[in-house]
This record gives C-alpha cells, sequence and structure tokens, in this order.
C-alpha cells in the first residue's frame, strides 16, 4: 500500500466543555475528585567523611533534564556509549538485556521471576509467549485480586476500580495484554467522570475488560465493540443521538481520533457518519448497563460518507472506515509511537501497515510485526521514551516485589499526572505521543518520593508493605555489596550498568554511617551494612536518569 502523508491531530476540535454541557454532564464535573495524600520524604543522605559523593550528584543528571526531552537523550547517549544495545541477530537465547527491553516496553519491566521465566527463550519465543497470552494461567492474579474485595461499581468505585487495574498490571503474567489494554485505553477514551453519574461508574470497567478481551482482534471488531459500549454511548453522546437529531460527536471523534486523522474527511462526513450511527442507546445501569441498537431509532434516509452514498448504518460506517488508506498509517502511528519511539517515518510503519492489510485487520499480527521489527530492536528504541506515571508506578512495585493492597497506587499515578479511567480528554494523555511531557519539577519529585515510600513505607496506612531487604539478600545467597547492586541491576536496568555509575552505587552501599540506626543488613559473606546505606543504593538505582526511561 502507497503510503499517506498524514499529520496526526492531537487535540479535539471542538472544545471540551462545548461537548459536554448538558445538565447531567455539569453534575459529574462536579464530582470530587480522589483524595491526595503527600508522599513521604526523600530518604536523608547519611553524613560521614568517607562518602564523596551524594545522591544528588547521581540523580542531577536526570533532574538537569526536567520538563524537556533532553533526559531521554542524555541518558540514552550514556547508556549506549557504555556497552550499547545490539539486537543484530535474535539469537536462540535472548540476552537480559533483550528481554530488559521487551518486558519494558511489551510490558511494565521485569521481575526476578520474569526473568528467569523468559531468559530460557529465544526472542522470538518470548515474544509468542507474550502474545498468545491464553497458554499463560492468570488464576493466581484472579485470585489475589478477588481476595482484596473491590468495588468496581456504584458510587464509591472510582479509587478501587483505579487500584483493580493497576495491581493487575503489576501483578498480571500476560503484561503485554495489560500493556495492550492500557494503550486502547488511551486511543479509545472514556471518563468515569462522564459515564452518566457515580451510579454508573462501573461502565468504565466493563470497558476495560472489553478492551482487554479484544486487545489483539481485528481493529474491525475493536472498533465496533466500542462504539456499542455504554461508557462511550454516553461519554462521547451517541445515546442521546436520535434518527430526526443526530449528535455529531461520536461520529467525529470516531474519524479524527480513533482511525482517520482530521486531513481524511469532510463535515459532510461528520453529517453523513452522525446519522448511520444512529439507533444506539444505553439499558441498564452501572456493570449491568449494555449497549442496545433500536432499528426504530436508525436514521434510513440515503448519506452521503468518505465518498460513497447509500444507506448506511454503523457497521458500514466502520467497514469504510477500516478500509480507508490512512486508517492502517494512523493506527500504525498510535502503535509505533506508544511501544517502539516518537515520530517514526513511513519507512518504520510501511511494514505495519503491510501486516495490516494483508491480514484483515488483526491488531495481534500488526503488534507482532512490531516486535519483531529491526526498528524495535534498534538503538534508538532503546530507553527511548520516558516511562509514563503508570509505568513507571506499576514497574517498581512488580519489580521490587512489593506487598500490600496497592491503597494508594492511583493517587500517586494521579500525583504524576495520569488518573487511569480519567484521561484528560477525548484525545488522551499527551504524554501518550511526546513522553518528555509526563515531566515537570513536581512529577519528578513524586516519582522520586515513589520509590522511598516502597523501600521505606512509614505509614502504615498507605497500603505498602516495607520491603524485607534481609529476606531478599537470604533467599539470593546475596555475598557481597557487588552482588547486591549487579542482582538488583539486572532486572531494574537489563544489567546495563556503566562501570562508573556501579562504583557510585558500591561507594553509597559501602559508606561509613553512624546516624542511621541501628538495623543492619547482613551479607552472606557475614558482613553488616547499616540498612539506610543499602536501601540508599536502591533508591538511587531506581532514581537514576536511566530507570526512569522506557
Amino acid at each position: 500500500m502507497d503510503s499517506v502523508d498524514m499529520n496526526e491531530y492531537d487535540e479535539p476540535t471542538i472544545p471540551w466543555s462545548a461537548r459536554h454541557s448538558s445538565a447531567e454532564s455539569q453534575r459529574q464535573d462536579n464530582t470530587q475528585p480522589m483524595p491526595v495524600v503527600p508522599p513521604s520524604g526523600v530518604i536523608p543522605p547519611p553524613p560521614g567523611q568517607k562518602r564523596k559523593w551524594s545522591r544528588r550528584k547521581l540523580i542531577g543528571v536526570a533532574a538537569a533534564g526536567v520538563g524537556g526531552a533532553a533526559i531521554g537523550g542524555v541518558a540514552l547517549a550514556e547508556v549506549l556509549q557504555h556497552g550499547g544495545f545490539n539486537f543484530s541477530s535474535h539469537g536462540p537465547i535472548a540476552s537480559s538485556m533483550q528481554i530488559g527491553h521487551l518486558l519494558r516496553k511489551a510490558g511494565f519491566g521485569a521481575s526476578p521471576q520474569d526473568l528467569a521465566i523468559y531468559q530460557k527463550l529465544s526472542f522470538q519465543d518470548a515474544v509468542d509467549r507474550l502474545l498468545n497470552y491464553q497458554q499463560v494461567s492468570e488464576s493466581e492474579t484472579e485470585s489475589r485480586l478477588n481476595a482484596l474485595g473491590l468495588q468496581l461499581d456504584g458510587r464509591a468505585a472510582a479509587a478501587d476500580m483505579q487500584r483493580w487495574w493497576l495491581l493487575r498490571m503489576a501483578w498480571t503474567q500476560r503484561p503485554l495484554l495489560e500493556k495492550m489494554t492500557l494503550f486502547w485505553h488511551g486511543v479509545l477514551t472514556s471518563s468515569f467522570r462522564n459515564v452518566g453519574g457515580p451510579n454508573n461508574y462501573g461502565r468504565m470497567v466493563l470497558q476495560n475488560q472489553f478492551l482487554r478481551t479484544h486487545a489483539f482482534d481485528t481493529f474491525d471488531n475493536i472498533l465496533l465493540g466500542i462504539t456499542a459500549d455504554p461508557a462511550m454511548l454516553f461519554y462521547l453522546d451517541l445515546t442521546k443521538s436520535r434518527k430526526n437529531a443526530p449528535n455529531e460527536n461520536y461520529a467525529r471523534e470516531l474519524m479524527e481520533l480513533f482511525t482517520i486523522g482530521l486531513s481524511s474527511y469532510t463535515q459532510q462526513d461528520v453529517f453523513g457518519g452522525a446519522a448511520a450511527l444512529t439507533g444506539w442507546h444505553i439499558a441498564g445501569q452501572g456493570m449491568q448497563s449494555v449497549g442496545k441498537y433500536v432499528p426504530g431509532d436508525h436514521n434510513t434516509l440515503e448519506k452521503n460518507f468518505l465518498g460513497q452514498r447509500g444507506n448506511f448504518d454503523y457497521k458500514d460506517v466502520i467497514h469504510l472506515l477500516t478500509n480507508h488508506p490512512a486508517a492502517p498509517w494512523f493506527i500504525a502511528r498510535k502503535l509505533f509511537t506508544f511501544f517502539v519511539y516518537e515520530n517514526p517515518s513511513n519507512d518504520d510503519l510501511s511494514p505495519l501497515v503491510d501486516t495490516y492489510v494483508k491480514s484483515g485487520h488483526n491488531m495481534g499480527a500488526v503488534m507482532r510485526t512490531l516486535l519483531l521489527s529491526p526498528q524495535f530492536a534498534s538503538q534508538k528504541a532503546y530507553r527511548s521514551r520516558l516511562k509514563s506515571p503508570v509505568e513507571f508506578v506499576v514497574g517498581a512495585y512488580r519489580g521490587l516485589g512489593v506487598q500490600g493492597n496497592g491503597k494508594n497506587l492511583g493517587v500517586m499515578t494521579t500525583l504524576m499526572g495520569q488518573t487511569v479511567f480519567d484521561p484528560p480528554n477525548v484525545a488522551g494523555w499527551p504524554g501518550d505521543k511526546q513522553s518528555a511531557l509526563w515531566l515537570n519539577s513536581g512529577t519528578w519529585m513524586t516519582r522520586l518520593n515513589y520509590i522511598d515510600l516502597l523501600l521505606v513505607n512509614r505509614n502504615p496506612n498507605n497500603g505498602y508493605q516495607p520491603i524485607d531487604l534481609q529476606a531478599v539478600v537470604n533467599a539470593n545467597k546475596i555475598d557481597s555489596p557487588e552482588h547486591f547492586v549487579d542482582y538488583h541491576a539486572a532486572f531494574l536496568l537489563d544489567g546495563n550498568l556503566s562501570s562508573d555509575r556501579r562504583s557510585l552505587l558500591l561507594n553509597y552501599f559501602t559508606a561509613s554511617s553512624s546516624s542511621r540506626g541501628n538495623t543492619h543488613i547482613t551479607l552472606g559473606n557475614g558482613k553488616s551494612y547499616p540498612l539506610g546505606n543499602v536501601r540508599g543504593a536502591l533508591y538511587l538505582m531506581m532514581s537514576s536518569p536511566e530507570y526512569q526511561l522506557n
């Protein structure tokens, strides 16, 4: 297929306030946000003359890039200078660096348990395991979530819904499935604040379950399902559309932000699409809601839509859109930007477009092409984007094996600028398109404080249990500071730790300190080190520029 030169339009053309000006929508705008609690303070650096450097020195490289894309360029250049990233061939056994890259891009980072599983596989087999998720049991994740007794419907559901999904991402054995669900959530957007009132918050859970079930389905089926989704029907006013008074909101966004882009349709297509999409309404409340098609409320007049004339209905609209020449380029660009790197060229996208066409618009096939492409395995792709708040929060929780009920996970992602089930508007999160937008001075400090919270947790009501570092040392027979640093760098940094950065961490680990309490960690060689030093070294590793990048 010939390439289509198109600039993706990332903002809705109609102001958000104008779209949702009904009395019911205004009532929902008054919904109180979830309470925000301040995170715990940053671990204070230890005093002592033997320490020749500070935490500030180590993380200063990252802080220097706050608020701009420089953080990615500076850190990436340094990472590549110290060892690089070479996927010139996918060998029979994937390296830890390859697996770390794959599980971070196609999931939320690696845990030690993940590495043990995936390092036994070739890179292609690892990709197959991620894509063929049905072969991997998720029963343990489901049991752990069910045991929490979370409320997923009704007025009190908002915070629990967020915790339910964030913990699912942290605990899942199907990381690409959850990552793909997050991708679709940022593209086919809806918000719990505009689904018909607090009693209908559960409609967002229904949508989330639909996106998960159909994450790798054909683009056609995904769009057919989201058109009939109760949350979407309310969010973009399709349930208000009538055969004699079609509402244009969904038709416009379906074209502009979901399928073909602003430059590929006209206002006449909005008129025709809106008329063809009439007939959909909502039956039921909350998680009992269903999209109901009412033929008697469908406009049966002839319509003009994308250069075609006929008595079209919603199925015809979806068919014409998914077969439009711009559609494969549009969705391929979104996928590539989210999973690989920003500003892809037409040459980057062309294999995905070809797969889209040849596979009958199958998104699983497109994702396979993407993950096995030279571009995905390139140095340009390695740590090419800043981690989103969800990626950062979930990845740290998963990597460290944090225990607890995750009570404030949703608060943390919100403080960092991303509230799941509540994108800022129908265009989704700007950071999904340009990842540097996730970072500013406030969100940077929140990231640091979150790591501190996971390692120290002075407040038992936060929902996190402090990590038992002595148990980690014992279980993994860690017998030296070098072993401790290398063990954690293996799954937190792909084992890709420069010698100077490693020396800084070891210096911190072994520095003399007289002001950190009496608790010590005893290594397998019998030597003990202050708990603050051990925690601090891990904190510094997770505060480094490399760890911020995806």
